[in-house]
């Protein structure tokens, strides 16, 4: 196919020709058009339904939405209603608790600032309240009154001091609510300690409610339109004294008779001091009380109470019944606090006395049920606390209950002691402690010393056992005949393996000991080995004296295996002129170098033989 036109040529045959026709294809829209036209039409749509599906699909878009509608939400329902704060509670309160757990230090640093000052105050107003209690109930403590106020005390169920302060006060200020004006709601308020108070918002709604009553009432019935027509009302034996502001009102709690001067020395000048530090926030009042905590000073300079004058003491006398039970008390105090302090001191001692015992460890002691009792550790080696009592004290046993747990104390005596009994050394051992070292000297029994090596280390307190001063009785002689055959030198004629024919009873000597020694080697749990070393004089080649000095030791082994002497532990040896027995400096000296020397080892029976 071709890029021309397409042309349909059609030709009737057996009819003449006719001209040909040629059909043209329709003009299709050009793509660039329909593209512009679908542009136009729905572009507009596909924007918009493309933002819902991003606003839907995307947490950040939402969240973003959302942050910005939140805080104006909030305002309207907690406009409407309680239920956001009542269902955001519980959560916030949740966020802070583990907030405080994680780390306090944060809230602590934002509170620190109210709470300081607060402290101080409350400190500052109960050591006040203390003093002034403390000096009223002195007062009036041996005085009739003072008797019929106890009464009164028992009978109600009161404190002594509160019955007094009750009686001998001419007024106290007991709270102080500051209320808004136009909406009615507290702002602050303000009690005295000691005084019990109730929901101060429910108590500042009905002040309120009954203000506005008595001023309805009076409106209505006697058409007075005066502001502060209720400056007073009586409730029982108090008084709530109202002072107008502005914008505020101060609802004084008064208890007893107050001067008027009060409302013009304190409650007058803290109204206005109120409204002109807080002038702002009163005017601006939507319900938050936050702002008006600076103001509670204010209202606790309000908080002021009068007693009743002191009695001159000229004019008042003590009776004489008073001073004497005055006296009666005095003494018995003195006779009781006595006989306390001796029984302490004689508990003292005696404790002092069980600590400075050995292996006695006091853990507890006390009283219960009207007997001094004590309970600690004891070692079955210490002293008997009970001995000790009833011998070294003046108390009563009767009057100690004693409880002491068995334990075995390290202290060196008792290790030492200890050690004594289980071992139970001969006589002529002695046994120290020192460091956790169990030293043993003396001559003793082999038996014994295997079973102390066995058995020492098992002894509380004892960590190693040291035998360097220990003599092994059934070695004596063998040590001893061991010695006198190392002492021996054979000696040989020059330059052969045959001994001087005056060596023979040497040798003879020398067997004799050996076989006794093998005979009393296995009661002293010990093995033999016996080392025969030839030598020889400096004269000569010195592999020819090396031969010499072994055939020497072997003439010696075969004399001794041939009187029964084992040839296993024989170890014969040669060492040439290498180890001369004397330096040779004579004849002598190198008739001394041609010889046979012996030594003989004991060992232990369970040590394995090294050659």
């Amino acid at each position: 196919m071709s890029d021309s036109p397409l042309r349909i040529v059609q030709n009737k045959p057996k009819d003449p020709p006719e001209p040909a026709v040629t059909v043209e294809p329709a003009v299709e829209s050009q793509p660039d058009e329909l593209a512009e036209l679908r542009r136009l039409l729905i572009e507009p749509e596909q924007t918009q339904i493309g933002n819902i599906l991003e606003r839907l699909n995307n947490p950040k878009v939402r969240a973003r939405e959302a942050s910005r509608n939140l805080p104006e939400a909030i305002r309207l329902r907690s406009a409407e209603d309680e239920a956001l704060t009542e269902a955001l509670t519980p959560t916030i309160v949740t966020a802070f608790q583990a907030s405080i757990k994680k780390d306090p230090r944060p809230v602590a640093e934002a509170i620190s600032p109210l709470m300081g000052p607060a402290i101080r105050r409350a400190i500052s107003n109960t050591l006040s309240n203390l003093i002034q209690s403390f000096d009223q109930t002195l007062k009036h403590s041996f005085s009739f009154k003072g008797l019929q106020w106890r009464i009164e005390a028992w009978r109600t169920g009161k404190s002594f001091a509160e019955v007094v302060l009750f009686r001998t006060m001419v007024y106290r200020v007991e709270q102080v609510f500051l209320i808004h004006k136009e909406s009615g709601l507290l702002l602050q308020h303000a009690a005295a300690n000691s005084v019990a108070t109730q929901d101060a918002d429910i108590v500042s709604g009905m002040l309120t409610a009954i203000r506005e009553a008595i001023k309805s009432f009076a409106r209505d019935s006697f058409g007075s339109e005066q502001e502060n027509l209720v400056n007073k009302l009586d409730i029982d034996d108090l008084e709530v004294w109202f002072e107008q502001g502005p914008r505020a009102v101060l609802a004084v709690v008064i208890r007893g008779n107050a001067p008027e001067s009060l409302r013009t020395e304190h409650f007058i000048p803290a109204c206005e001091a109120i409204h002109n530090e807080m002038r702002e926030p009163l005017q601006l009042f939507d319900g938050d009380t936050e702002p008006f905590e600076i103001a509670r000073p204010h209202l606790e300079e309000c908080l002021q109470a009068r007693y009743e004058a002191q009695t001159d003491p000229a004019k008042f006398k003590v009776p004489g019944y008073i001073w004497l039970m005055a006296l009666l008390i005095l003494v018995a105090l003195a006779v009781w606090g006595f006989f306390s302090w001796r029984s302490y001191a004689r508990w003292s001692e005696y404790l002092g006395k069980l600590k400075s015992e050995p292996g006695i460890v006091i853990t507890e002691t006390g009283r219960q049920g009207g007997k001094r009792f004590i309970t600690g550790l004891r070692d079955p080696l210490a002293a008997d606390p009970v001995e000790i009592l009833r011998k070294q004290t003046t108390i009563d046993p009767a009057s100690v209950v004693s409880s002491w747990a068995p334990y075995q104390a390290l202290n060196p005596n008792f290790i030492l002691a200890r050690a004594n009994s289980l071992l139970d050394p001969p006589q002529g051992v002695e046994l120290k402690v020192s460091n956790g070292t169990l030293a043993a000297s003396g001559t003793a029994p082999n038996q014994w010393i295997e079973e102390a090596r066995k058995f020492s280390l098992a002894i509380p307190g004892v960590t190693s056992f040291d035998e360097k001063g220990l003599i092994d009785e059934d070695l004596r002689e063998p040590d001893q005949l061991r010695k006198q055959v190392e002492q021996r030198v054979i000696l040989f004629l020059a330059g052969t393996p045959q001994i001087l024919p005056d060596q023979n009873q040497q040798v003879r000597e020398t067997i004799s000991e050996m076989q006794r020694i093998l005979a009393l080697a296995p009661s002293a749990s010990r093995r033999v080995e016996v080392q025969l070393i030839g030598h020889t004089d400096s004269e000569g080649d010195e592999q020819i004296n090396m031969r010499l000095s072994r055939e020497r030791a072997d003439r010696i082994a075969s004399m001794l295996t041939a009187k029964g002497i084992p040839k296993e532990i024989i170890v014969p040896k040669g060492v040439g002129t290498t180890e001369p027995v004397r330096p040779e400096t004579s004849t002598d000296d190198k008739q001394f170098n041609r010889s046979v020397t012996i030594r003989v080892s004991l060992f232990d029976s369970k040590q394995r033989r090294n050659r």
